[in-house]
């Protein structure tokens, strides 16, 4: 069984890049014409994904504020904290509509989750906890944040299921959709000799939409989760304003960090394949940054390792308790939660709403051939 878990805040704001315009002051956000577009954007961008993928369960995740902007970085303004909106965009707009969106999915029995102070990715964690560790079912996350990779996993037993992430935006003339997986994947994609579940002895169902995926122009890419982790927490990550492990001045006045060269000193002395490791090898760890820096950096060790951990690392063990409590008692009944992915598309998703009326005509706007033509494309291709 394949899951299908959305990042809805990356959807739309990669909606309204493609869109037009956005970063390049032309679409405000301000007329109903221009929201109107975006909400056909995004119910095209939607559908056309889940038809494509074939899933049984789609979920679909929220941004709230974020636990980690009350982590204090000694370095900067926080976490985020160099964030700027564009001016030009109407965001209350954008947020409003993103709502309706939401309200309308839940309405078509879809499912969406948002928690107080827990971010999409942290409840994509939550998620991938729940669908492939506890239900050992397969999960497909959707979305082009670079953080979510550190979800990609896989286990073994009862019978092996894999948490993988699909980008669907191409970006460039010569970009494809990608699938990343850990290196397992390929191999039990390949093995004939594996025999699927117990009611499915003689084909894998699940094996053959995976193939069906990759035999429609998208490119599979092997990452290793874990050492995607392991890299933030050492180098940081400017998108959200989180510093390296340690920063400090040479003896021309010019500012060093850890990056990828020091990382790799840093990792091939202390020998460590997961976050959990680190704590055990702190001094280790100080005596090389120590060694690297040729300075005494000026905090203690275990708490700089435990800031960057918690700042950087999706691991629900990391979360506040209410979050992972929050998120126990909300998906109460979601087990038999399903949907029919192949006859969804835009007219159907937004029909009854202001969006399209009753009769499966769009309602609004001078573009309407345009996004039905566009939907009717999307369909046809997946």
């Amino acid at each position: 069984m394949i899951n299908v878990v959305f990042d809805l805040q990356n959807i739309f704001f990669r909606s309204m890049f493609v869109l037009g315009g956005y970063g390049k002051k032309m679409y405000t956000f301000n007329s109903q014409r221009e929201l109107d577009q975006l909400m056909r954007k995004v119910a095209i961008d939607v559908t056309s994904i889940i038809r494509f993928i074939n899933p049984s369960r789609v979920i679909f995740t929220m941004d709230s504020k974020s636990w980690r902007k009350d982590i204090p970085i000694e370095e900067n303004e926080g976490y985020k904290g160099n964030r700027k909106k564009s001016e030009f965009i109407n965001w209350d707009n954008i947020y409003n509509i993103m709502d309706e969106f939401s309200e309308i999915i839940k309405i078509n029995g879809f499912l969406v989750s948002k928690i107080d102070n827990a971010e999409a990715d942290d409840l994509m964690t939550l998620w991938k906890d729940e669908l492939l560790n506890n239900m050992n079912q397969h999960v497909i996350f959707v979305s082009a944040d670079e953080d979510v990779r550190q979800l990609v996993d896989f286990v073994s037993s009862p019978k092996k299921v894999f948490s993988l992430i699909y980008n669907p935006f191409m970006m460039g003339k010569n970009s494809s959709r990608k699938l990343f997986a850990p290196k397992e994947f390929k191999d039990w994609l390949n093995d004939e000799d594996d025999i699927g579940d117990i009611f499915n002895r003689s084909i894998d169902i699940d094996k053959e939409d995976f193939k069906r995926i990759l035999n429609n122009k998208v490119n599979l890419e092997e990452i290793n989760g874990k050492e995607i982790a392991l890299r933030k927490i050492f180098c940081g990550d400017d998108g959200d304003n989180i510093p390296s492990i340690y920063t400090w001045l040479n003896d021309k006045g010019k500012e060093v960090r850890i990056t990828n060269k020091f990382y790799e000193k840093i990792i091939n002395y202390i020998d460590a394949k997961d976050w959990k490791e680190l704590m055990g090898k702190s001094k280790m760890i100080y005596d090389k940054i120590v060694e690297i820096s040729g300075q005494i950096p000026p905090f203690k060790i275990d708490k700089r390792l435990e800031r960057q951990i918690k700042l950087v690392v999706l691991d629900k063990s990391l979360f506040p308790e209410e979050i992972v409590n929050n998120f126990k008692n909300s998906i109460s009944g979601y087990r038999e939660n399903y949907i029919s992915p192949q006859t969804w598309n835009m007219l159907s998703l937004l029909e009854g709403t202001k969006y399209v009326n009753s009769k499966g005509e769009i309602s609004s706007g001078s573009e309407s051939p345009i996004f039905e033509q566009i939907d009717r494309i999307n369909k046809e291709l997946f």
